[in-house]
C-alpha cells in the first residue's frame, strides 16, 4: 500500500479545503525543520509539504482518492486525455514559503506581533474577541428594480452600544442603503461588514444580502436573457404575424414574424434583455417562445383547401409557406360575392 496523505495530516477523507490548509499549518509548524534538527522530523517535514501538495490541489486530489499514491505517481488515463504523474518537487520549505510567507518557525507568532487580535476587558474578564458568523438575508428584487438600478432601503434592528464605555447596549433600528447594480444577478452577495449586534465580547457579524428574482407577469430571466411566451392562434403561425412586447422599461416594440412558428421556434431579438453588469451599455436578449392555439373544428372544405396546398407544397419541392399563403389567399378572395369584388384593372 502507498502512503495515507489524509493519514499524514491527520484529517477525515471528506475534509474541507479550510480543514487541510488548518491541518498543514498546524504540522508544518509543529516539525519546522528550524526548530527540530533531526533527521526524522525533517522526513515528516517533506512528507507533510507532499501530503498538503497532493490534497490541496482539486485534480490530484480526484486522481489519489482513485488511484491512491501508486496511481497518481504512475499517471491515469482522464476523461480528456492521459494524466501525467505527479511528483513532488522535494523542497518542503519552498510549500512553508508559499504558504506562510516566511520561512521563519515562528509564523504564528509573527503574524500575532504584526496583526494582534482584538481584545475585551469587561469586569476583570479578558479575551480575544471572536466574529460571529455572518447573517444572510434574502433581497427580493423585481424585474423592474433590476433593470434600472438604484438605491434600495433595508431596516434592520441589532443591539448598539450607548455610552462611551461600549458595555451596555440597546436594540436601536438601522438602515442600510443597498446599491443596486443595473442587471445585477440572482445569488449575488451584498456584505454590509459589521452591521451584526455589538456586543463587548465580540466583533459584530457581517450582514449579507442575497438577491433574488422576484416573479413577473411577462417575463422569466435566464441570465441577462428576457424570455416571453405569446399565444398565438394556428392561423398566424403559417402565415406569419407582427407581435407586440411591452419592455421592462416602458416601451413598446413590434416584432414581425415572419417564419412558420412549429413548436419550440424562437424569436431572438438582440439587444432587448437585461442590462450586463460588466458591461452596462450592452442588454442580453429578448427571446419569445410561442404557445399556438389549434382550432377545435376545421369544416370539410377548409381540410381540401389545406390537403391541396400541402400537396402542391410537396411535389413543389417542399413545404413553402408562400405556397400556402397565396392558396388562403385565393380561397378567400373566391368566397367573396362577386358584386363586392374589385374590378380588374
Amino acid at each position: 500500500m502507498g502512503v495515507d496523505y489524509y493519514g499524514v495530516l491527520s484529517i477525515q477523507k471528506n475534509s474541507t479545503d479550510l480543514e487541510i490548509r488548518k491541518a498543514y499549518r498546524n504540522l508544518a509548524l509543529e516539525f519546522n525543520p528550524e526548530r527540530l534538527r533531526d533527521d526524522c522530523s525533517q522526513k515528516i517535514f517533506a512528507l507533510i509539504g507532499e501530503a498538503y501538495e497532493v490534497l490541496s490541489d482539486p485534480l490530484r486530489r480526484a486522481v489519489f482518492d482513485q488511484y491512491g499514491e501508486e496511481g497518481l505517481k504512475r499517471g491515469v488515463p482522464g476523461p480528456e486525455g492521459y494524466i501525467q504523474p505527479y511528483h513532488y518537487h522535494g523542497d518542503p520549505m519552498h510549500t512553508y514559503k508559499e504558504f506562510f510567507g516566511t520561512a521563519s518557525p515562528y509564523a504564528d507568532l509573527l503574524d500575532y506581533l504584526n496583526n494582534p487580535p482584538p481584545i475585551y476587558d469587561v469586569e476583570n474578564v479578558r479575551g480575544i474577541k471572536k466574529k460571529q458568523p455572518p447573517i444572510y438575508h434574502p433581497l427580493c428584487l423585481s424585474l423592474h428594480e433590476i433593470f434600472f438600478g438604484g438605491i434600495k432601503k433595508m431596516k434592520i434592528q441589532r443591539l448598539q452600544f450607548v455610552g462611551d464605555d461600549k458595555v451596555r447596549t440597546e436594540v436601536k433600528e438601522n438602515i442600510l442603503s443597498i446599491p443596486i447594480k443595473p442587471g445585477i444577478r440572482a445569488n449575488t452577495e451584498i456584505v454590509f461588514p459589521e452591521e451584526g449586534d455589538q456586543n463587548p465580547t465580540h466583533i459584530p457579524a457581517d450582514i449579507i444580502f442575497i438577491t433574488q428574482d422576484r416573479k413577473h407577469e411577462n417575463f422569466v430571466r435566464e441570465d441577462d436573457n428576457l424570455i416571453t411566451t405569446i399565444d398565438v392562434p394556428l392561423e398566424e403561425a403559417l402565415l406569419g404575424t407582427t407581435v407586440i412586447v411591452n419592455t421592462i422599461d416602458h416601451r413598446v416594440i413590434r416584432i414581425p414574424i415572419t417564419d412558420v412558428i412549429f413548436p419550440g421556434y424562437e424569436k431572438i431579438v438582440e439587444n432587448e434583455g437585461m442590462p450586463i453588469v460588466e458591461k452596462p451599455n450592452e442588454k442580453g436578449k429578448l427571446i419569445i417562445r410561442f404557445k399556438i392555439a389549434f382550432p377545435d373544428y376545421l369544416p370539410k372544405s377548409s381540410k381540401d383547401l389545406f390537403q391541396k396546398a400541402f400537396y402542391l407544397a410537396k411535389i413543389g419541392g417542399g413545404l413553402h409557406h408562400e405556397m400556402i399563403n397565396k392558396m388562403v389567399l385565393a380561397d378567400k378572395i373566391l368566397r367573396v360575392d362577386p358584386c363586392d369584388q374589385l374590378p380588374p384593372f
